[in-house]
């Protein structure tokens, strides 16, 4: 339902001090579980392509509901290394919850339901965007992280949004358009009365990714 972009895995020629070739997804996520969405893109601007891999465990829980995984994998000292695990503290910043895939108590799952490489700022450096849903008996917040990735490596989140329930992210080109529901105090929960629209792209006088545009209009 949502927008994903993904990138083909591609190889490397491999020579005398050469970076070795990207292996398939499945021979760099962990035991046990299948790849879904990855996205190739030199995230920190070194001219080597970083590599993100949305996957699912094998195994459901009781309710038949796999865990998602999302990680980061990078070239150190010469093999393909993961530098990000989702499941452990999330990029620090902006905000931001201390773990991106975490399900409060109230919900008994999540999913990644889009996973993208966008160039906000068009300097050839772009940033990772994930959204992360979490559900239960009923639809739960959207969360959209943007992250960037800084010269040494290390990540960092520059704009955390979440809804009250669900919503739609699309990628164009170099903006994100958010679509969700507000909901007012007497709304039930299938039917927000109002919808808003966030238009999130580059702000270059601020020199940041911001939320340039939001508007509300009533339900139909």
């Amino acid at each position: 339902m949502l927008v994903v972009l993904a990138a083909a895995c591609a190889g490397r020629d491999e020579g005398p001090g050469a970076a070795p070739s990207l292996p398939p997804p499945e021979r760099l996520v962990r035991p046990g579980a299948t790849p879904v969405d990855t996205v190739v893109a030199d995230l920190d601007g070194d001219r080597a392509d970083e590599v993100t891999i949305s996957s699912v465990s094998g195994e459901v829980d009781d309710l038949g509901i796999a865990t998602p995984f999302v990680e980061v994998f990078d070239v150190r000292d010469g093999r393909w290394t993961r530098v990000f695990d989702a499941t452990g503290s999330a990029p620090p910043g902006a905000g931001a919850p201390a773990a991106m895939l975490s399900a409060g108590a109230e919900f008994v799952g999540q999913s990644v339901d889009s996973l993208a490489a966008v160039d906000f700022a068009g300097d050839g450096r772009p940033e990772l965007v994930v959204g992360i849903l979490t559900f239960g008996a009923t639809a739960g917040p959207l969360e959209l992280w943007i992250v960037s990735m800084g010269d040494d490596g290390t990540l960092a989140t520059v704009l955390y949004r979440v809804t009250e329930r669900g919503g739609l992210i699309g990628i164009e080109t170099d903006r994100l358009r958010v679509e969700y529901g507000v909901y007012r105090k007497h709304d039930p929960g299938c039917c927000p009365s109002r919808f808003a629209v966030e238009t999130i792209g580059w702000n270059s006088a601020a020199g940041r990714v911001e939320v340039l545009d939001r508007r509300v209009t009533r339900a139909p």
